[in-house]
């Protein structure tokens, strides 16, 4: 990387790192930011089922430990920032990697940056930033070594996939393009491959000490009960409404930019191992139809931005900066629609977390608080809902804590 790129690099770098400061909200958010939050907290955590994410919330746990003097919310969404960095910069090397030209990489890194989904997720305390940061690492050593063949490539792919499960049971998505990897390159790996699924097997099976220390049942690893029927409902008029939404969710996140995709569909370089790694996690995002569904696109949206940067690159004069355009879009987008009926409906049903604001605009710094929340809670009887019902304990504890770290 020349000198003029890396400065374009560390500048939007620094860029996101001041947009992302400036939209982080007081409190965590609801959901399993909150949850995290309260649990990072309370200390390490070893359950291992679907939805505790094994490494994440321990990585939260010590560094409370070690850093207790700072109040836990910003502490662990510094966490998502600094991932979510660091993710881009290893994304802008993978693009590189593909064959994606630097300017049209560093576009990319500024369009996933601004995107309303990463964006949102980099200010809060989730997982995805954090599992984002090891799947760049995996597929980075897993293309490294499709290029030049080298046994240290393999041992690292291996290392970071085992360690994937550990992160998220979505990395059972990538076992397809695991063993696609084994089977195409069997002929340079005799010697290498079951050392490598050994690491695998060896990282995935701490999983399995929870349940045999009877933490939890062996099933709970793999799944939620409260998600089951979405998997595997086979409606055909829900699947098709899942297509649109997940179509709108990514028109929104990309904008314009789709366009380039098609141009970029013209180069098949590493067609067989983007098709094989994308399509599992297209078809989850298809079937498991949820509220939340968006944060399960960022990891397809890695193998969409090569396609996106190779259409890039098909037009060398487009400004670098163009992505900028897209907060001011949110931010009309937002404006202009919470004065419609469908802005007040929203309003109506999520004004306790920000309404239209919330829903589609990516800063949550001028959102309500969560004594907003305590007040709705009972005035317009959120407890009905099921969800916010389970979260109200930790809202409490978090009002608690946050009273703690004030009088210190």
């Amino acid at each position: 990387m020349n000198k003029k790129y890396t400065l374009q690099l560390l500048s939007s770098i620094l860029f996101l790192l001041i947009i992302y400061i400036f939209s982080v909200a007081k409190d965590p958010s609801l959901g399993d930011s909150i949850v995290f939050t309260v649990q990072g907290y309370n200390g390490f955590e070893f359950d291992s089922n679907a939805t505790n994410h094994l490494l994440f919330s321990n990585v939260l746990a010590f560094l409370h430990k070690i850093l207790p003097f700072i109040n836990v919310h910003f502490l662990f969404v510094g966490v998502s920032i600094i991932c979510s960095l660091l993710f881009l910069f290893y994304l802008k090397k993978l693009l590189e990697i593909v064959g994606v030209s630097p300017r049209s990489s560093l576009i990319c890194i500024l369009l996933l940056g601004l995107s309303f989904t990463f964006w949102r997720q980099s200010i809060i305390t989730e997982v995805y930033t954090f599992y984002l940061l090891f799947v760049a690492l995996f597929l980075i050593n897993l293309f490294k070594f499709i290029q030049d063949k080298r046994p240290k490539y393999f041992y690292y792919l291996s290392f970071f996939f085992g360690l994937l499960f550990l992160i998220h049971i979505q990395s059972i998505l990538f076992i397809p393009i695991y063993f696609y990897f084994l089977f195409k390159n069997f002929k340079h790996l005799k010697k290498h491959c079951i050392y490598g699924i050994w690491i695998v097997f060896f990282l995935c099976s701490i999983l399995l000490i929870p349940p045999f220390l009877g933490h939890h049942t062996f099933g709970a690893i793999l799944s939620n009960p409260d998600y089951t029927d979405s998997v595997f409902n086979l409606d055909i008029k829900i699947i098709l409404k899942s297509i649109v939404k997940n179509s709108g969710i990514l028109i929104y996140n990309f904008l314009y930019f789709i366009i380039f995709l098609f141009w970029g569909l013209r180069n098949k370089k590493f067609l067989d191992y983007i098709a094989i790694g994308a399509l599992p996690f297209f078809a989850f995002c298809i079937k498991h139809n949820v509220s939340d569904i968006h944060v399960f696109h960022l990891v397809p949206y890695i193998f969409i931005l090569i396609f996106i940067g190779r259409g890039l690159d098909y037009f060398p004069k487009l400004y670098i900066l163009l992505p900028i355009l897209l907060p001011f879009f949110y931010f009309l987008t937002f404006k202009v629609i919470e004065k419609t009926s469908i802005g007040q409906q929203i309003e109506k049903e999520k004004g306790y977390k920000g309404g239209t604001r919330y829903m589609l605009f990516p800063p949550l710094n001028k959102n309500p608080d969560l004594n907003y929340f305590i007040l709705k809670y009972k005035e317009d009887s959120l407890y009905r809902d099921p969800a916010l019902k389970s979260l109200y304990p930790d809202v409490i504890k978090w009002e608690s804590i946050k009273d703690e770290y004030m009088r210190k």
